[in-house]
Parts: structure tokens; C-alpha cells; sequence
């Protein structure tokens, strides 16, 4: 496990970071597709460092409708707003693919962190980054055509260029249209010869 760690921490150099006392502090988790590793009103006792795999983040606000937010691959920190405003996990963190993190406990984070300016700064950018991602989406939603929000939202989630389980009422609620309407471009996108759809999988053409 130490040289695992190790190994995520040279490939994302996040070696500068940590204060090499408390590097035996982090421990590996593993997440098959399909589990959550952060779920809401989680009472966590850890932060997470996300070096490997897809994982979807959404909210359970609304009537207790799932809200997506986004879809993200490594490098992300898990956990971190929560750490900092010392609250429960508010988003549900649900693996799409099977995952790694790296994880160390609050308690342990609090010392890695004190005095530890570099580490700062990455908390700092992480949380502005994730603000400026939202923002970047926000503004795009409104440059682009349907299509081209179908087709985004369908490539985040292919895997091989294909889609299983796709939920349609989960992605119309995403991409701010009906259902009824969704189906309609979908039919389109597949008359265009852009997909193919089979049952409940999709194809990227």
C-alpha cells in the first residue's frame, strides 16, 4: 500500500505538498462502479485525494430529485468544503467506473495542513477551480445547441463509445429540457445516424 501511495503522489505531484512525516497517514481506498463514496448528511471523518477512475457528483436538493452536477476524472479533492466549513457531506459522490483514492483522516489533515502554506494553495485552487468548472458549464449550457449538450453529456458517461443504463429523466433534468423533448433530439440524433440506440444502451457513432 506505501508504494501505491507513493506512486499517486509522484503522478500527480502532489509529493511537495505533504509534510513527509505524515505521509503514513494516508491509506488507499478502492470503489467498485456503482458505489458511493461520498453519499449526503455523511457524517465523513476523511478527505479524499481522487487518482483514478470516473466518478458522477449530484445533489439530492429539490424534493429530493437527484440533481447532477458534474462528472469528474483524477485530479479532484473529495471532501474538502466540508472540511473546512466543518460540516456534514452536502453532495453524493457515486463511482461510475471503479475508482481510487487516497485517504487521510480530518484529524490527521489538520496537522498535514498546519503551517503548510503549498497545501493552502492547493486546497485554495481545487475549490476555485471546482467554482470556475460550474461557471464555465453554466455559460456554455447557453452557447450551445441541444445537440451538443446530448452529445457531451453522452460522451462523459460512454464508456467505448457506448452507454448503459442511460436515465433519461436524470438527463433531461441536467440538461434543463422535458423528457418528451430529450426523446425527440435523441430520435433525431438517431435518424442523423450521430447514435444508435438499443434498449436502454446507447452507441456513439
Amino acid at each position: 500500500m506505501k508504494n501505491e501511495i507513493n506512486y499517486y503522489l509522484k503522478k500527480y505531484d502532489l509529493e511537495k505538498y505533504m509534510k513527509p512525516e505524515l505521509i503514513d497517514k494516508f491509506f488507499i481506498k478502492r470503489f467498485l462502479k456503482g458505489e458511493m463514496i461520498f453519499s449526503v448528511e455523511q457524517e465523513s471523518q476523511s478527505l479524499y485525494f481522487f487518482v483514478e477512475g470516473k466518478i458522477k457528483i449530484y445533489s439530492a436538493f429539490y424534493g429530493n430529485k437527484e440533481v447532477l452536477i458534474e462528472f469528474c476524472k483524477p485530479f479532484q479533492i473529495l471532501g474538502e468544503v466540508e472540511y473546512i466549513q466543518n460540516k456534514v457531506i452536502n453532495i453524493n459522490v457515486e463511482a461510475l467506473t471503479p475508482c481510487v483514492v487516497i485517504g487521510i483522516l480530518r484529524e490527521d489533515f489538520k496537522k498535514m495542513i498546519s503551517g503548510n502554506d503549498k497545501l493552502y494553495e492547493l486546497l485554495l485552487r481545487t475549490i476555485t477551480n471546482k467554482l470556475t468548472t460550474t461557471m464555465t458549464h453554466i455559460l456554455s449550457y447557453h452557447q450551445k445547441t441541444l445537440e451538443e449538450r446530448i452529445l457531451n453529456y453522452l460522451k462523459e458517461l460512454s464508456k467505448n463509445n457506448k452507454v448503459e443504463k442511460i436515465r433519461y429523466l436524470e438527463m433531461a433534468s441536467f440538461l434543463k429540457v422535458s423528457d418528451r423533448h430529450l426523446r425527440k433530439v435523441l430520435k433525431e440524433l438517431i435518424e442523423k445516424e450521430i447514435i444508435y440506440k438499443n434498449g436502454k444502451t446507447i452507441y456513439l457513432l
